[in-house]
């Protein structure tokens, strides 16, 4: 087991590629983080799907992360580094040995990492898959966040029977009203499972509607 040293993670539920991360994002500074090389399928499993280790793994990481915080150090429980000699993944454990968080690493860190551990000795960590949870739509982080915040807008609309809003989008993106809510409601969801111009033209409707309330 390797030691890495001073290091940004940005862990969420879903894993995100450094450059889909946005300002909102809670960065933590890492003081030191133990690292170790896996083979390609255990990484790969690690990032998409959810699994469970064995406690002896969890009591080999155990509180051997440490994160600068608040000018004081703090140190996390169930908390590694993972590079398959290539890509490196941060994964946070829960005490079930669940893998509930996730973080990649900014390009220049993670290239300092794979130099480091690539000549490592591979572990070969005790686990097993508990749910296939990776549903890659081809969408990006930014579109995905967009299409679950129009969907919502949508469910308000047919809730509070709001043809007004309603009749001014199918106006907006196809040229005509629909006088039946339920239908126009499913008409532009199904618009909006693809990227095209109406997709951002209904988020941008969105934005300006709430800006006004």
């Amino acid at each position: 087991m390797n030691y890495i040293y001073d290091t940004y993670l940005n862990f969420n539920k879903k894993l995100y590629d450094f450059y889909e991360w946005n300002k909102n994002d809670k960065l933590i500074h890492i003081r030191k983080i133990p690292a170790f090389k896996i083979n390609d399928k255990t990484l790969l499993d690690f990032k998409k799907n959810l699994v469970k280790v064995d406690k002896d793994f969890l009591n080999k990481i155990y509180y051997k992360t440490e994160e600068f915080k608040e000018s004081k150090i703090s140190k996390l429980k169930y908390t590694v580094l993972f590079c398959n000699g290539k890509n490196t993944i941060a994964v946070k454990f829960n005490k079930n040995g669940i893998n509930y968080m996730k973080s990649t690493l900014i390009i220049d860190e993670e290239c300092d990492i794979t130099n480091i551990i690539k000549n490592q000795k591979e572990t070969d960590i005790k686990y097993k898959v508990l749910k296939i949870i990776n549903k890659n739509n081809f969408k990006t982080r930014f579109e995905n966040e967009n299409y679950k915040f129009i969907t919502n807008e949508l469910d308000k609309i047919l809730k509070n029977n709001d043809y007004e809003k309603i009749n001014y989008i199918c106006l907006e993106c196809f040229g005509k009203k629909e006088s039946n809510i339920k239908e126009a409601i499913n008409r532009i969801k199904k618009e909006i499972t693809k990227e095209n111009d109406n997709f951002y033209k209904i988020f941008k409707i969105f934005k300006l509607i709430n800006q006004n309330n």
